[in-house]
């Protein structure tokens, strides 16, 4: 499965993926705003579960890989699963090589996920956290058309410190606010 956006490419991964996969997972920036770093079994036995969940029927977890659209070299990866069956709550959360930050990449694959959330997977909401400090990411969950929900205090255990976190979301219903469009 491929989806396109306006400067992005989002495409299932293949077993080919896995160095880039591991070069990214083990930057020292993808997990700076998280509670902690994959080791290498962790690494390799997160990369065989996304190939896993492409044959899943059903599918509750969608993980891409991230690419420039224009040629198509990776450059990061974005996902969405199932967060709460029972209100068809959708969570997307994304990861890009810091090379490849401030050029509009993460905000064109977020809205893109978001359109396909709707439109394929007939979900009624996307929600997205992020750690409080990571300021890059809240950016891309604003111009992404997202709208605030609030902060969980003191929800993640990140770097020896408790962490409070923003939940941003999109509804169904804001689909008629909603700029798709890239950035």
């Amino acid at each position: 499965m491929e989806i396109l956006g306006e400067k992005v490419l989002l495409r299932e991964y293949t077993a080919d993926d896995f160095s880039f996969y591991r070069e990214l997972e083990q930057h020292s920036y993808t997990y700076k705003y998280e509670s902690r770093h994959p080791n290498q079994d962790q690494i390799k036995a997160n990369f065989e579960a996304i190939l896993a969940d492409n044959d899943a029927n059903p599918r509750v977890v969608y993980a891409f890989l991230l690419c420039d659209r224009f040629d198509s070299r990776p450059i990061g990866r974005v996902r969405i699963k199932l967060n709460w069956a029972e209100i068809n709550e959708w969570e997307i959360g994304w990861a890009l090589h810091p090379d490849h930050w401030k050029k509009g990449y993460a905000t064109d694959a977020a809205k893109t996920l978001i359109r396909f959330a709707f439109s394929n997977l007939h979900v009624h909401r996307v929600v997205a956290y992020a750690n409080a400090e990571n300021e890059l990411s809240e950016r891309v969950m604003i111009r992404a058309g997202m709208i605030k929900d609030g902060i969980l205090r003191e929800t993640r255990l990140c770097n020896d410190k408790w962490c409070n976190e923003v939940i941003y979301s999109v509804l169904e219903s804001d689909l008629s606010k909603f700029d798709g469009s890239g950035e």
